[in-house]
């Protein structure tokens, strides 16, 4: 009896337990939580640099430059045509402390380039750096020495005449010999000159406009002797980040854009250029193999520089005080070439 008793309660709460478990409900996807999906991050673009002077051409290293000797002498050379739009511009002492300038071209000769004016031995060491085309209208008696010397493919006026014309019919007017884009590439194409480069362009420069850490120099004048026969000055345009040029105490326009001259950097070298013992013309020597210090100057800044060539045919190294490489804005460069820094001043 007791069994049954107990067999009976048991299947009681079994019954009781199954009709519980029976009665519960199924969740639903509404009681479900959904996960939460993480967002993905986007990553944040980095802004595109903005090109300083975008219309600069970049010397291509793959071209040959032009290099063509300009004259400075006096008024009766204005307006010199061309300069404008040399990428590269070297003034230097001459004899009679009158400076000589010679203009670099990659690929970017107009249709007037000169005065065309002689060559002096030591505007050769920069022609070989550059491995330019040569042109020029006669020369002293040791550029005529180092041309052929050296190997140096040339253009010159007293024997190729035809690349060259006069813009007076003055025999006796040295200063007026001009010399033109066409004209150039014809003789060139004419002669077979190697047009291909066998060196590299050794300046690189900043995509960005770069103001260097330095001392101001917002107004800036060279002389090339204690004389006052070739001067130049720069003035800095905060608007458009260029130096303004000036020659001689006078604005200094190219004959081709009738504007004034602009310039993005200037770099001054102390290299002496002492006179020639016995020479009956006063010409000089550059003692350009070497080292020395300059200044860049650039967007109203001026730093120390140091420099250094170790043959005639050697490319200049321009360095900071760190030794880095020198890096340029993007624009025409001149390179002032004085005896002595003291006849540089800025302020």
């Amino acid at each position: 009896m007791k069994k049954k008793k107990v067999l009976l309660l048991f299947l009681c709460g079994l019954f009781l337990f199954l009709c519980s478990c029976g009665n519960q409900e199924e969740p639903t996807a509404a009681d479900t939580p959904t996960p939460t999906a993480t967002p993905e991050s986007t990553p944040t673009p980095e802004p595109t640099p903005v090109i300083f002077n975008p219309d600069f051409v970049v010397p291509d290293s793959s071209k040959r430059p032009v290099a063509v000797m300009i004259d400075n002498q006096g008024d009766r050379v204005l307006p010199q045509g061309g300069i404008a739009q040399a990428q590269l511009v070297y003034e230097i002492l001459t004899e009679y402390n009158i400076t000589r300038y010679m203009a670099v071209f990659w690929d970017t000769l107009p249709e007037m380039v000169g005065p065309v004016r002689s060559s002096r031995h030591y505007f050769l060491d920069y022609v070989l750096e550059h491995d330019a085309i040569y042109t020029h209208a006669g020369g002293s008696t040791y550029a005529y020495r180092d041309i052929p010397k050296l190997k140096i493919q040339n253009i010159d006026y007293q024997v190729h005449s035809s690349a060259f014309w006069d813009l007076t019919k003055d025999i006796n007017n040295w200063q007026d010999s001009y010399t033109s884009r066409e004209r150039i590439e014809k003789f060139v194409s004419d002669k077979k000159y190697r047009e291909e480069s066998k060196v590299s362009f050794h300046f690189s420069y900043h995509d960005e406009f770069i103001v260097p850490d330095g001392t101001d120099a917002t107004d800036v004048f060279i002389q090339f002797s204690s004389g006052n026969d070739s001067t130049c000055g720069y003035i800095y345009d905060e608007n458009e980040k260029v130096y303004l040029r000036s020659r001689i105490g006078k604005v200094h326009i190219d004959r081709n854009t009738e504007e004034q001259i602009k310039t993005t950097n200037i770099i001054v070298l102390k290299i002496s250029s002492p006179l020639i013992e016995g020479d009956a013309y006063g010409r000089r020597n550059l003692l350009n193999i070497g080292k020395g210090e300059g200044y860049y100057i650039t967007g109203g800044k001026a730093i120390p520089i140091e420099w250094s060539k170790s043959a005639r045919d050697a490319q200049t190294q321009y360095t900071t005080e760190n030794g880095k490489p020198l890096v340029l804005n993007r624009g025409q460069t001149w390179i002032e070439v004085v005896p002595k820094l003291e006849y540089l001043t800025m302020k």
